[in-house]
C-alpha cells in the first residue's frame, strides 16, 4: 500500500490522461471495445485513488489526504458528467460503438 501511496500524484495524472482519452473516444466516435477498456481503466484508477485517500488519512497525512480527496471528488464528478448525464449516448458507445 505504501508503494501505491508514493505514486499518488502519478495516479492522479494517469486518471486525467485516461479521462481525456475516454472523453475524446466516447464523443468522437470510437469503437465499443476501446470505450469499455477506458471506462475500466478510469474505474480502476478511481478505486486506487480512493485507497490512497484512506491511506493518507489513516497515516496522518492530512494535507495530502485533503488534496487527494479533492482530486478524487473532481474525478468522480467528471465521470458522473460524461457517463450518467449522457446515459443514452454512453450506453450506445459502450455497447455497439460508432463504427
Amino acid at each position: 500500500m505504501t508503494l501505491i501511496y508514493r505514486a499518488k500524484w502519478v495516479i492522479v495524472m494517469l486518471f486525467m490522461i485516461t479521462f481525456a482519452a475516454s472523453f475524446a473516444v466516447l464523443f468522437a466516435g470510437g469503437a465499443a471495445d476501446v470505450n469499455r477498456w477506458l471506462l475500466a481503466a478510469n474505474l480502476l484508477l478511481i478505486i486506487v485513488q480512493s485507497a490512497n485517500v484512506v491511506y493518507a488519512f489513516r497515516n496522518g497525512h492530512k494535507d495530502g489526504g485533503i488534496a487527494l480527496l479533492v482530486c478524487l471528488l473532481i474525478g468522480i464528478g467528471l465521470m458522473w458528467s460524461i457517463y450518467i448525464w449522457s446515459w443514452n449516448y454512453a450506453v450506445k458507445a459502450l455497447t455497439i460503438g460508432f463504427e
